[in-house]
């Protein structure tokens, strides 16, 4: 069988390491604790920067942007819960990716 699709999805772990580094990267703070209130991280535009770069990142990475449909730098919660939201979507439209590459062959990426 030929290793049709090679990229490995992160674990949760994982993922929330990489937001936590853009969080740090983009709020000029050392933010640890994946449950500090969302709110806590920066203004609306920094969080949506934050939330910006990070699935700009993500697109990089992994050959696809995730299409979250919230607002996620409005939503009133813990980090991790926006994390977690990113996450799931991410983790759908992986799957999805693998799906179409096993069923359709790889296809060519095109960056705008």
């Amino acid at each position: 069988m030929p290793d049709s699709f090679n990229r490995k999805r992160p674990t949760f772990s994982q993922f929330r390491e990489w937001f936590l580094e853009a969080v740090n990267h983009r709020a000029g703070s050392k933010v640890e604790n994946p449950l500090v209130h969302w709110h806590s991280v920066g203004d609306e535009a920094v969080r949506k920067e934050i939330v910006d770069s990070f699935l700009d990142s993500l697109a990089v990475k992994y050959g696809f942007r995730p299409l979250c449909k919230e607002e996620l730098h409005r939503m009133d919660c813990p980090l991790e819960s926006v994390v977690n939201r990113i996450f799931h979507v991410f983790s759908t439209m992986f799957l999805v990716e693998h799906i179409n590459e096993k069923m359709y062959g790889p296809r060519e990426i095109k960056l705008h």
